[in-house]
């Protein structure tokens, strides 16, 4: 191919096509550095070595069949002869696979998620699918770590860590059921009364006008005991709990009375609006299961709530990426209190989402457009126009 386009250019194409395969060997040869700097456990070093491969090679190009039959293979810098293809590809998928496995020896997950993501789009390989697999482990979403390891493991049914990953990921998963379990044992007054009051009250029965609940619900459980006085608290990021895999549900539900509240705005929105006036913030409580996420604001947060809301002082509105909660306030001179969600995972359904006013708490239920679990789960969003 070299010598019948040096035939057609004057020996151009040729020193374009030197040029390129030089390129190559320079990124083969940051990669080799790479791998030592990776063997001496110096990481950094090892994914700056890495880095550099790509500034070599991705600029390289293979010309096509056509492109070769019309004898136009030397117009563009940057040609590899055809046969180097898998040579470039390889080079890429590799260097990728290394670079996730330092992202995972630094601690940086989401970065290995992407490594692997991007090594996959150049080929299977069970390599991304295990490295991706522990990457998401460490994230705490075992669906996908799962997935991937299965995966891995389907392309190299023989090799022993996958399968040792998977027993990992088992017991991750069961410590994170149990710790969980016993979060929200304490939130409802701790040791074996609370323990026996989360059993009672893992699955809740929604009233007849409310969507039925989907088999194999994630359970419920009542709302943080942590609650404020007169001036409220908003829960923080790192006191609202994660959610396990999956937490079994009591044999029978209970079944528990309710009103529900139908939005303000009932049309779909993209948002839920924001108040006009201040709003006290609320303090909330969460669960979740694949298919929606229920949120518990408790009465016993404020004197106000004590004695029960009716539901013509709740104001609702659920907006795909947002919702909004406003309890009129009781107490003269006071601004009400309120509850704004936002930035959610994914969008939810606002027509099937609803609230529910129950005798202790209220009880908003966020229907996932997507069947998933989600793991940056809520985020607290703005209350205030500005």
């Amino acid at each position: 191919w070299e010598g019948s386009a040096a035939v057609r250019g004057g020996g151009c194409p040729v020193i374009m096509a030197a040029e390129a395969v030089e390129q190559l060997r320079q990124g083969e040869a940051y990669k080799e550095e790479g791998n030592r700097w990776f063997k001496e456990a110096n990481y950094k070093r090892a994914l700056g070595a890495y880095h550099k491969v790509f500034c070599y090679v991705n600029g390289l190009q293979v010309p096509s069949d056509r492109e070769i039959s019309s004898g136009d293979t030397g117009s563009q810098r940057g040609r590899l002869p055809k046969e180097r293809a898998e040579d470039l590809r390889a080079l890429k998928q590799s260097t990728k696979l290394n670079m996730a496995a330092c992202y995972l020896k630094v601690g940086e997950h989401q970065k290995c998620v992407d490594a692997c993501t991007a090594a996959l789009e150049l080929g299977a390989s069970s390599k991304a699918h295990f490295r991706r697999g522990q990457a998401y482990a460490e994230l705490r979403n075992f669906v996908a770590a799962k997935t991937d390891l299965e995966k891995a493991q389907e392309l190299e049914p023989d090799e022993s860590a996958i399968a040792q990953e998977l027993r990992k990921l088992k017991n991750s998963q069961l410590r994170g059921d149990e710790q969980e379990r016993k979060r929200y044992a304490k939130m409802l007054g701790g040791g074996t009364d609370g323990e026996a009051a989360l059993a009672g009250t893992e699955r809740e029965a929604v009233p007849t006008d409310q969507d039925p609940a989907p088999t194999g619900e994630a359970s419920d459980s009542h709302s943080q005991a942590e609650a404020a006085s007169s001036t409220c608290v908003s829960t923080s990021p790192s006191a609202v709990a994660e959610p396990p895999l999956s937490m079994a549900p009591a044999s029978a539900p209970a079944t528990v009375s309710g009103t529900l509240v139908q939005p303000s705005v009932p049309e779909c929105l993209d948002e839920a609006s924001r108040p006009q006036c201040a709003v006290r913030e609320l303090t909330y409580a969460w669960v979740q299961s694949d298919d929606d996420v229920k949120i518990y604001v408790p009465f016993d947060q404020s004197e106000e709530l004590s004695g029960g809301v009716d539901e013509s002082r709740v104001k609702v509105e659920f907006g795909e990426w947002s919702a909004l909660l406003v309890i009129n306030g009781t107490a003269e001179g006071k601004p009400p209190l309120g509850l704004r969600l936002g930035d959610f995972h994914r969008r939810i359904a606002p027509e099937r989402c609803t609230c529910t006013v129950r005798g202790s708490r209220i009880t908003l239920k966020l229907v996932k457009q997507v069947t998933e679990r989600w793991w940056n789960l809520l985020q607290r969003a703005p209350l205030h126009g500005d």
